[in-house]
């Protein structure tokens, strides 16, 4: 995706939409500057703004995407294209979930042993701590996956 050539097509379809940076803006709920990023090119609307965003300006996501009109058949090619890639994506995160759960798998196990193993009590702290941290960001991973992973496979 080009950034700079979507903010381009962001700000022309506004435009022939008769819309101001500040209208489109508070149909979405965003701030002016928001949509100003978009525009320039430095950030892309959160995907959860998208859609609408798409529905005002008159176009289609995979318009949006490309950074310009598509004919019919190349919106077709563009759809098979996306559906592979987030195919794609959707495998890669199920492996990486099942690495997270390793992960809090070795964590606990790391955590629980340490009480068993060491003898000096701040060697078993500092275990203890570090298992517990990295549980708990294994858990926050797992969390932000999973629900990628639903999202997906909606």
């Amino acid at each position: 995706m080009n950034q700079d050539k979507i903010g381009k097509f962001i700000s022309a379809s506004r435009k022939n939409n008769g819309l101001t940076q500040k209208q489109l803006a508070e149909e979405l709920g965003v701030s002016i500057n928001a949509v100003s990023k978009w525009e320039r090119g430095l950030n892309l609307p959160d995907a959860s703004l998208m859609k609408e965003l798409c529905m005002i300006l008159g176009i289609t996501l995979n318009e949006l995407f490309e950074g310009e009109k598509l004919t019919c058949e190349e919106i077709v090619m563009e759809s098979e294209k996306k559906i592979l890639s987030l195919m794609m994506t959707l495998e890669q995160l199920k492996i990486v979930e099942i690495l997270i759960q390793i992960l809090i798998g070795l964590a606990i196990a790391l955590t629980i042993s340490s009480g068993f193993i060491l003898t000096r009590l701040n060697q078993k702290i500092v275990f203890i701590i570090m298992g517990l941290f990295i549980w708990g960001f294994g858990a926050f991973l797992k969390v932000k996956v999973r629900k990628t992973i639903d999202l997906l496979e909606q």
